[in-house]
C-alpha cells in the first residue's frame, strides 16, 4: 500500500476541490432534487407484468388504468407497513359486484377472487356497493394477487397513495 503524508493529501484534496468542487455540488443538488419528486420501486410479486416502477411523489390525481403506489391499512398486511403498486380498476362513483367469486366493475369483469391464499388461509370476497368518494378498488393482473378483491385488504382510500407509478420494464 502506498502511504501519502497528510499535507500531500490535504493539498491534492484542495486542488481537487477547486477544479470539481462545483461538479459535485452540482451532481448533490440534482440528485436530491429528483429523489425528492420521484423515488424508484421495486415489485418483488408476480402481481404485475413489471419490475421496476419510477414513483411520481405526491400525484394523487389518478384515475381508473393507472398504477399507484399506495400503504393499505396495517391490519389488512398483518400489522405491517408496506408499499404496495397496483392498477387502478376501478375508482368513486362505480359499482362493484361480487357474483361467483367474479368481480366486476360497472358489469364489466375485472377480478376473479380465489377461496384461499397461498398459505391455505380463507378469502373472504368484497361486498358489493358503489364505491365511496376518495376510495379505488386496486389489482394486480395475477391470479394470486393480494388486492381489492378481498374484503381484508379492501378499497384503498386516496390519502394512502404516495404517488403515481409509472412501469419503466
Amino acid at each position: 500500500m502506498i502511504k501519502t503524508h497528510p499535507r500531500v493529501f490535504a493539498r491534492r484534496l484542495r486542488t481537487h476541490i477547486a477544479k470539481c468542487g462545483w461538479i459535485w455540488l452540482l451532481s448533490f443538488l440534482l440528485i436530491s432534487l429528483f429523489t425528492h419528486f420521484y423515488q424508484p420501486a421495486v415489485n418483488r410479486t408476480e402481481s404485475l407484468p413489471f419490475t421496476l416502477f419510477l414513483i411520481e411523489r405526491g400525484e394523487k390525481n389518478l384515475s381508473v388504468g393507472d398504477y399507484a403506489a399506495f400503504s393499505p391499512k396495517p391490519d389488512s398486511v398483518g400489522g405491517f407497513e408496506f408499499t404496495f403498486v397496483k392498477e387502478i380498476a376501478c375508482g368513486p362513483g362505480q359499482r362493484i359486484e361480487a357474483i361467483n367469486r367474479e368481480i366486476f366493475c360497472d358489469g364489466k369483469k375485472i377480478a376473479l377472487a380465489k377461496t384461499h391464499s397461498k398459505r391455505g388461509e380463507p378469502l373472504d370476497v368484497i361486498a358489493s356497493g358503489v364505491i365511496p368518494p376518495d376510495h379505488y378498488f386496486m389489482r394486480g393482473t395475477h391470479p394470486d394477487s393480494y388486492d381489492s378483491r378481498y374484503a381484508k385488504f379492501g378499497l384503498i382510500d386516496r390519502c394512502r397513495f404516495s404517488g403515481k407509478a409509472h412501469p419503466l420494464f
